[in-house]
């Protein structure tokens, strides 16, 4: 006989979910440990169907009822087993494992279902990571190529991957797993190496990362790069050591192919400049001397002026005489224009010596000049010059921002210092070409004799100026001439005598989708006049750090003169503009990359014939190749090797119909 209060007991005491249901699908019974899950008392639940209660989702309320009265109708005595998810009173969903039994009576029919359940919410949870674990860890090997191994130091069981095996040319079954012929496979070379560096790892935890050599079934060997991690126990003591290979024998090759090309270069390059030398370590030397000296007068005579300016400008704040502030004022205006000549001197010392650098960007042609307007303003209202600015709508150039605006001061303040009193200033522009604005600034002084004309932009020129009023040392025009030059545009002027000058600047203009007629282009005066040993290149980056490196680099050729852009674009403007003699093309560029660039050069036939050489971080033999397939003459790889570059570019320069023997490996570097 069975006692009521024993299988309530059982029933309420045990760990597992139990519920009875009656044959009608309502709740019969409901556990303690039912109540603990889902938040339920027994008083909640009783007399109502699970799936009024814990359904979830919309969909399962149909579902579960179908499945019950399923399993009532059925005759089978076994057994039934279902998941599904209930919905707890908090909210939180959890996922239980039911086994049911059908209770019957003598005649089959059933009174009631008991329904054991086991929440298996964490179980699952973990089963699903460790497949998208695993999941994931074979889509990574997949996609690295390595091959994998796990050693036991201990037993000197190991386990090599199927790639593993491929990589020194055996078949899955060609090699057992359970092997440790692995060090026989190492160059005999390299054993105490990768000896050495294992006990290292296991004894003292110090990196294990080798190259080393495996021997191919077909007895050649291959280089890998082997890299691996102990699993040791609680104590400390590895267990395991599991890693992987790289074959990097194809990079091996290169390397070593690169250096022998290099050392190769190296002895082209010393024997070629031997007879070039005396002349260029002359030359180096008066310029070195040049700029020592001027480096030593710029600080001889910047530590006097900055006492003269520091001190005079304290004056200025004390109390003093009015005929005291005059005296300080003219020590105070000294000072600047002392300062000012200074600047322009060194200005000029660089332009000459080829140490002066321009850094072309876009830039707001209007807010340049109204900043340069502001600084002249005080002197032309001195004068009661009426200063008429006719360029306010925003004009987008490419230029060198700082350099641009000592341009625009430079010719402002010439055309207010020669004007006459209550004159007048105009600044206009014009278009001369799709690609090019021109601003100009007219004045009302007394203009320029044409028999003067060729003496203007020579330093220290002042054509019979010094021996007037108006302070100048005749450097200015000659220093915005070479700066205008650097940075691609052209300064000019026009005058008569009596009637006023006007002075105007031609600037690269940036228009969207802007393109220059070939006919328009051919005629372009270059920045440079070419007596036949003089050659211009154009570097495209937008790296300023390597910009620098190859302006640094350039003023050791004398014969080459650089102009650069930092996009793709601009880059494309100053070629068809300048035809550079080579072209020099970073792969990686914002906006359009270097592959696109050369398209568009390649496609345009009045500068599809200029040369280019690819310069770039990517040293891959893929990538090498693939760059010589698309056009590039020559691809060199960053770090710049100065010889390099210089080989390079001589290469392009050489007359058309002279034979140069070709080398597949020289044109790769």
């Amino acid at each position: 006989m069975r006692d009521p209060d024993f299988l309530n007991a059982i029933i309420e005491n045990v760990g597992a979910l139990v519920v009875v249901l009656d044959h009608e699908g309502r709740i019969y019974r409901f556990n303690a440990a039912c109540e603990e899950l889902s938040g339920f008392t027994f008083a909640e639940v009783a007399g109502k169907c699970p799936w009024d209660i814990f359904v979830v989702p919309e969909n399962a309320y149909i579902v579960q009822k179908e499945a019950f009265e399923a399993m009532i109708a059925s005759s089978d005595i076994s057994a039934h087993q279902h998941v599904n998810y209930w919905l707890t009173k908090s909210g939180v969903y959890r996922l239980i494992e039911w086994n049911n039994t059908l209770l019957r009576d003598a005649n089959g029919r059933v009174n009631f279902m008991i329904s054991i359940g086991n929440d298996v919410t964490e179980r699952k949870q973990m089963e699903t990571s460790l497949r998208q674990s695993e999941e994931r860890m074979r889509l990574v090997l997949k996609a690295t190529n390595d091959g994998i191994w796990d050693w036991n130091p201990v037993t000197g069981h190991a386990y090599h991957s199927t790639r593993w095996k491929e990589i020194i040319g055996y078949l899955e079954d060609e090699l057992p797993e359970d092997d440790t012929s692995f060090f026989n496979f190492i160059h005999p070379d390299d054993k105490f190496v990768v000896t050495q560096a294992i006990s290292a790892h296991l004894e003292n935890n110090s990196p294990y990362r080798v190259e080393l050599r495996l021997r191919h079934k077909n007895g050649s060997y291959r280089w890998i790069l082997s890299r691996g991690e102990a699993i040791r126990d609680i104590h400390g003591k590895p267990i395991r050591m599991v890693g992987s290979i790289t074959d990097i024998t194809d990079l091996k090759e290169a390397e070593e192919n690169l250096k022998a090309l290099n050392d190769e270069l190296e002895n082209r390059v010393k024997l070629r400049t031997a007879e070039l030398t005396t002349a260029r370590d002359d030359a180096e030397r008066a310029n070195r001397a040049k700029s020592e000296f001027l480096s030593r007068m710029s600080h001889e005579l910047r530590t006097p002026m900055n006492a003269i300016l520091g001190f005079s400008h304290v004056l200025e704040y004390q109390n003093l005489t009015p005929k005291q502030s005059r005296f300080v004022h003219e020590i105070h205006r000294a000072g600047d224009y002392l300062l000012k000549l200074i600047n322009e001197l060194l200005d000029l010392a660089r332009i000459e010596s080829g140490k002066m650098t321009v850094l072309l960007q876009p830039i707001n042609l209007s807010d340049t000049l109204k900043a340069a307007i502001e600084i002249i303003q005080p002197a032309a209202r001195a004068k009661q010059i009426h200063l008429l600015n006719e360029c306010e709508e925003k004009i987008t150039v490419l230029a060198d921002p700082t350099r641009l605006k000592q341009i625009l001061v430079n010719l402002l303040s010439n055309a207010v210092k020669y004007n006459i009193i209550n004159g007048s200033i105009d600044v206009t522009r014009e278009y001369p070409a799709s690609n090019v604005v021109r601003l100009c600034v007219t004045d009302t002084g007394p203009g320029i004799a044409h028999e003067n004309f060729a003496q203007l932009f020579k330093p220290f020129e002042r054509l019979g100026a010094e021996f007037t009023e108006v302070e100048g040392t005749g450097i200015g025009l000659a220093l915005c001439k070479q700066l205008a030059e650097l940075m691609g545009g052209v300064l000019g002027f026009n005058s008569a005598l009596g009637k006023g000058s006007m002075f105007w600047i031609e600037l690269p203009l940036i228009v969207e989708m802007a393109s220059v007629p070939a006919e328009i282009a051919a005629q372009q005066d270059k920045i440079f006049a070419s007596d036949g040993q003089e050659w211009l290149v154009l570097y495209i980056e937008d790296n300023a750090s390597n910009l620098r490196v190859v302006e640094a680099m350039f003023q050791y050729f004398p014969h080459l003169k650089l102009i650069s852009a930092t996009r793709g674009e601009f880059g494309l403007d100053l070629a068809r503009r300048y035809q550079p003699a080579v072209i020099l093309l970073d792969i990686h560029l914002p906006g359009i990359d270097g592959y696109a660039v050369l398209e568009a050069l390649k496609a345009d036939t009045a500068i599809c014939d200029i040369p280019v050489i690819a310069l770039s971080a990517d040293a891959m033999t893929m990538d090498i190749e693939r760059a010589l397939d698309a056009g590039f003459v020559h691809y060199l790889t960053k770090p710049i090797n100065m010889t390099e570059l210089s080989e390079a570019i001589e290469r392009c320069l050489k007359p058309i119909g002279e034979t140069i023997p070709s080398d597949p490996e020289v044109e790769k570097n």
